[in-house]
């Protein structure tokens, strides 16, 4: 926490009280997002604020489309326009993000030129209206005189978008745009709602720009009174609607009729249901970060969508919004049994590009299905330079899939669903195998590993037989087999040959498996062994986990510090019973959170990015590490391991087989104990 915190007993909002040190946190509805700003809503914000529609991407490698600006409301003194240039200038500061309400509000002074004038500001994205944002902007000029609030829609800076129309009427201004190659039409609504009856009030109207839209409103100001004005936008695309600009000026109206009260409370109250799936700690700090996993995951995820989540959801266009592992192995584990339905929308948009995988394996050469290692809107491969040889993110999907079905036992998914994802990929890999003769075993040659600095740092284009690659692989060989049994579908036979004869580099030495053949003992950027334990839960005893987490341990790139590690070492930790070495492990999570939003960086070594994927591992900690949570085909089991820092752990909801259930992991009597209840 920033040391400006002032409420260290608060579990649920996150505050600071000075204008730095400070990482943008975002707000959400798994449907929009827009980076938050130290001004309460953007205008004074350098660089500018940005803001994102899940599922619009646009170019040849379909990167995720900055929508126009909108968010921002400027303030004329009468002497000068409100700027963050000068912090001097401001005074009083407090801004409060409470996660709970998921809302921003934002307090201040600013004085200029003799002028003060008092702001406070409350911004929120509605979680009830996916197409609808809200802003309450109340100031108290200590001075009288006349004052200009400037709003405006505004696509100048964005070259990819482009104007197909623009007006304004009854207070109301809209901007439409197109994307430049995808053709999807994005429309704003504006709208601005002035209860109080204002003195000389005046509404000037004009397109300062060729792709913008601006709206000043003047009015007289009496030193000492509150003035507050409410701000609607609402934003559809032609994804959305047929005429997407008719429905965003539709829900305009219906906005301004409900009102800024009755809008918060039905965006609360979706909150609120979110939140029955909390995790409890009785720790005041970690229990705030905690709480700022699931705000900011959460935010960027919604249900009855097909659409996943990239490494920075919808906080920003980091790796071109893509979609890539994170997706399946760090961020789906941490949703799948607190909310399950939010989740569907993950695992909907593998099977809504199948084809662009089956696709992808034709231009190849393969058969099946093979899913690209970044992918956008379509499903195509969005990586620059062509197919990625970064083939695990195939079984990885597969992975997904089964594991929503075993948490889920939906088998009207895995008919209609996970099946043909988990069949078409198993068809795949066993288009892709070499068989060596010599050693009458299948291998898989030039890929890249998930450990990527194998080939970035360490000079390699490709490497053979990646172990986790093969392991991956040869799950998702037998996982087919097991769906087609399940569903009573004929499989080839050679799919169980290729799976029992699949090749993992093991050193008989040491006992443990390698990286990748020839692999030299360098630092590793991330635990691709590890990752065969957890997730993956590769079968290997106890010995030889426990000889594989120790050697790989030691080959963590310290220098680098990647989130990977923390995601998976505690986990690991507790299978193996090392209850002090598992907290060890996991408080090396410290070092990943940023002020004053508790937002997470992907690596120790970069700042200012709100990782997702972070998020997701440090929630799979307390899921799968402290709360021992497995899921199986034999189905849900506990085996805690608390280390002496927690007394307990409660999990409010979680959700197996379509019933609810609350687990409460906790110490009695020295043992570790749990209780699951209906």
């Amino acid at each position: 926490m920033s040391a400006n915190n002032k409420i260290k007993g608060n579990v649920w909002e996150l505050e600071t009280l000075s204008l730095v040190p400070y990482y943008r946190s975002y707000l959400g509805n798994g449907y929009l997002g827009v980076q938050v700003s130290q001004d309460g809503t953007g205008v004074a914000a350098d660089p500018p604020v940005r803001s994102f529609i899940a599922g619009v991407y646009d170019g040849e490698y379909e990167q995720l489309v900055e929508i126009p600006r909108w968010s921002g409301i400027g303030l004329f003194n009468g002497k000068g326009w409100l700027t963050f240039d000068e912090p001097e200038k401001i005074t009083g500061y407090r801004q409060t993000l409470d996660m709970k309400r998921a809302c921003l509000r934002t307090q201040y002074t600013w004085e200029y030129r003799g002028r003060a004038t008092d702001f406070d500001i409350t911004f929120f994205i509605s979680r009830e209206d996916a197409h609808l944002a809200v802003l309450r902007f109340s100031i108290v000029p200590h001075y009288e005189g006349e004052i200009v609030l400037e709003n405006s829609l505004n696509a100048d800076a964005l070259d990819n978008l482009n104007l197909q129309q623009r007006g304004s009427e009854a207070g109301d201004l809209w901007l439409e745009v197109m994307t430049r190659t995808s053709n999807v039409r994005i429309a704003q609504v504006l709208g601005i709602s002035c209860p109080d009856k204002l003195t000389g009030f005046k509404q000037e109207v004009d397109s300062p720009g060729s792709k913008q839209i601006r709206q000043r409103l003047r009015f007289k100001v009496e030193e000492g009174r509150r003035y507050t004005v409410y701000k609607y936008v609402s934003l559809f695309t032609s994804y959305d609607l047929e005429d997407p600009l008719r429905g965003a000026r539709q829900r305009i109206r219906e906005a301004e009729s409900q009102g800024y009260d009755r809008l918060l409370k039905a965006h609360c109250d979706a909150w609120n249901e979110l939140w029955e799936s909390d995790i409890l700690v009785d720790d005041h700090k970690l229990q705030r970060r905690i709480h700022s996993a699931f705000y900011h995951l959460l935010s960027s995820v919604r249900e009855g969508q097909d659409h996943s989540i990239p490494p920075m959801g919808l906080s920003e266009d980091g790796w071109g919004g893509h979609i890539f592992w994170d997706a399946e192995v760090f961020m789906l584990p941490a949703l799948l049994l607190l909310h399950p339905e939010l989740a569907k929308s993950m695992v909907m948009y593998r099977y809504r590009t199948l084809g662009a995988a089956r696709a992808n394996a034709t231009e190849q050469g393969y058969e099946g299905a093979a899913y690209g290692w970044q992918t956008g809107r379509t499903g195509k491969e969005a990586s620059r330079g062509g197919p990625s040889k970064e083939i695990h993110i195939t079984g990885d999907v597969a992975w997904g899939q089964w594991q929503y079905y075993l948490a889920t036992q939906d088998r009207g998914y895995l008919e209609n669903y996970a099946g043909q994802i988990i069949i078409e990929t198993a068809k795949f890999w066993a288009s892709r195998v070499t068989y060596n003769e010599n050693a009458d075993r299948y291998e898989i040659l030039g890929v890249v590993p998930p450990d990527e600095s194998t080939c970035e740092v360490h000079g390699l284009p490709t490497v053979d037989n990646s172990v986790f690659t093969n392991a991956i692989a040869q799950w998702n060989l037998r996982t087919a087999v097991k769906v087609c049994e399940i569903l009573g579908r004929d499989y080839p036979a050679a799919w169980k040959e290729i799976a029992d004869r699949m090749y993992l580099p093991f050193n008989q030495e040491r006992q443990i498996y390698l990286e990748y053949d020839g692999y030299s003992g360098h630092p590793i950027k991330q635990p691709d062994v590890g990752e065969m334990i957890f997730l993956l839960e590769h079968p290997m005893s106890q010995e030889i986990i426990a000889a594989n987490f120790d050697y790989y341990r030691e080959k963590a790139d310290r220098e680098l510090g990647h989130s990977f590690f923390p995601s998976v070492h505690p986990i690991v930790a507790c299978r193996l019973g090392r209850r002090q070495e598992a907290y060890e492990l996991f408080v090396e999570w410290d070092g990943f959170f940023l002020p004053p939003f508790e937002v997470m960086r992907e690596c120790l070594c970069n700042e200012g990015i709100v990782f997702l994927t972070s998020f997701g591992g440090f929630l799979q900690n307390f899921l799968y590490g402290f709360g021992g949570i497995r899921i199986g085909e034999d189905g849900l089991k506990v085996q805690p391991l608390l280390p002496d820092e927690f007394s307990r752990i409660i999990f409010k909801r979680i959700f197996y087989g379509g019933k609810a259930y609350r687990l409460i992991v906790e110490k009695k009597g020295g043992q570790d104990s749990y209780e699951l209840k209906e």
